[in-house]
């Protein structure tokens, strides 16, 4: 008795009538079961004569579940890459931002710009210190909304990056801890 498993194999070409209504039954069982119309019927004809339902179903959950992973891999996959995309985005604004910081400080100060542009260690008493804790609450209102994002269901985020939203995560959703 032929099963799926066999179908991988060599196929032979065979003309048939159908109604339009068992056409259409059978175009919908494929569909539904992501299968060609000839595999939907030979299933359904093995299925039909009491053929052994195991070896039927088992390449028939093979196939779905290899699709299901497909999908799911072209998704993650796509995610990845816009976000490898935003990442590098980030990187080249933020670097051409610090170098026209740069040329500003040596245009105003040609002499000792690279000593103005080093901020050094302290406690806010002193300016460098002073800086850095303006950088330390930047970057951890940066993490809040970095994790207020980590929070949203998959489906949102990829439906606000399709779209023209330039700010995934708005000041309300960002819990602080004040």
């Amino acid at each position: 008795m032929l099963n799926l498993q066999e179908r991988s194999g060599t196929t032979r070409k065979k003309t048939i009538t159908l109604t339009d209504a068992g056409r259409e039954q059978i175009q919908t069982f494929a569909k539904k079961h992501q299968m060609t119309f000839s595999a939907a019927i030979e299933t359904l004809a093995l299925v039909g004569m009491e053929a052994d339902l195991t070896a039927l179903l088992i390449p028939l959950i093979h196939s779905s579940v290899e699709k299901g992973m497909q999908r799911q891999f072209n998704r993650i996959a796509k995610l990845g890459l816009l976000a490898a995309a935003e990442a590098a985005m980030a990187h080249d604004l933020t670097t051409m931002l610090l170098l026209q910081q740069i040329r500003q400080e040596a245009a105003s100060h040609p002499q000792n710009f690279e000593e103005i542009m080093a901020v050094g260690q302290g406690d806010r008493t002193t300016q460098d210190g002073r800086i850095r804790a303006v950088y330390i609450d930047m970057r951890t209102v940066a993490r809040d909304r970095q994790r207020a994002l980590l929070k949203k269901p998959l489906r949102e985020l990829v439906f606000q990056l399709q779209g023209e939203a330039v700010d995934v995560v708005s000041a309300e959703e960002v819990e602080t801890d004040e």
